[in-house]
């Protein structure tokens, strides 16, 4: 019985285990209960330890976040098919909309799991993880160096690695601070500024009016909003997801309810009711 008991907690140990951050990113696989004694829990290639190994090295830190001092968890879970392919990639609990995109490219971009089996045959099964981001000073200083060397704000902290598993390239694209939106298609596509992401900025960045009171507490962050399009392109209905302080949240609403039309989204090749989530920045002055 002790054998069993000890053998119990040094798989409990590996199961909450991490490596640490590479790039100011650390990952915990969130145990699953399974009632049947007769069922085997999907596998990474590798193990566990490779596993943490592939998401720490590709998922990369928001320059933004590093920026105003955000740090933060976020779950995520997935479903491990029978063949051992990820699907149904969704936040569960989120940290910021930036982060989460980044997380969930690095998610699907994983490669072949051994699927969970059950008597011996292969399942689908759900796995969740537990993302965290803590920017440390060596990050900071990364970032103050790398910032040198890019024209805008729009980019990430560390560099991708060329792991071992055989996973899919994964894109390395830009952060979109503006608009967190879904991949576009000539018939589906997702609400838009007018003018775009660049003259949303601007919009932003020459209506934006920073509380004094904010600015006399050193308070700085992103307020987020999830904001109904509708098919003519109004914005009707504007909801607070997450805030940093009342004076910074009704500033943010306010900016919302002035501006413009957008263009209405698509489905199907028609103008659709979309929600959109939006993060409106409050940087302090330098």
């Amino acid at each position: 019985m002790i054998h069993k008991n000890l053998i119990l907690i040094i798989v409990l140990i590996l199961n909450f285990s991490t490596l640490s951050a590479q790039n100011g990113v650390s990952v915990k696989l969130i145990p699953v209960e399974v009632e049947l004694s007769n069922v085997i829990a999907p596998q990474f290639p590798g193990g566990e330890a490779e596993l943490y190994k592939f998401l720490e090295s590709n998922i990369r830190y928001p320059y933004l976040l590093v920026k105003i001092d955000m740090e933060g968890d976020l779950d995520i879970k997935f479903n491990i098919d029978k063949n051992g392919v990820v699907h149904d990639v969704e936040i569960m609990r989120g940290f910021d909309p930036v982060a989460d995109d980044e997380v969930i490219r690095v998610v699907k971009a994983m490669p072949r799991w051994i699927p969970a089996s059950v008597s011996g045959q292969p399942v689908k099964m759900e796995q969740k993880l537990t993302v965290s981001f803590k920017a440390d000073e060596d990050l900071k200083k990364r970032a103050k160096e790398q910032r040198k060397k890019e024209t805008n704000d729009n980019f990430y902290i560390g560099s991708l690695i060329i792991n071992e598993t055989g996973a899919s390239e994964i894109n390395t694209g830009e952060v979109a601070p503006d608009v967190i939106s879904q991949s576009d298609t000539l018939l589906n596509r997702s609400p838009q500024f007018p003018g775009g992401k660049d003259a949303l900025e601007a919009y932003l960045k020459s209506n934006l009016k920073y509380p004094k009171r904010a600015i006399q507490m050193g308070i700085e962050g992103r307020v987020i909003y999830n904001i109904l399009i509708s098919e003519q392109g109004e914005i009707s209905r504007i909801g607070l997801f997450k805030g940093i302080f009342r004076d910074c949240n009704e500033e943010a609403f306010y900016l919302i309810k002035k501006m413009p039309k957008w263009i209405p989204g698509l489905k199907d090749g028609k103008p659709t009711p979309m929600e959109v989530m939006l993060p409106i920045p409050f940087v302090l002055p330098k």
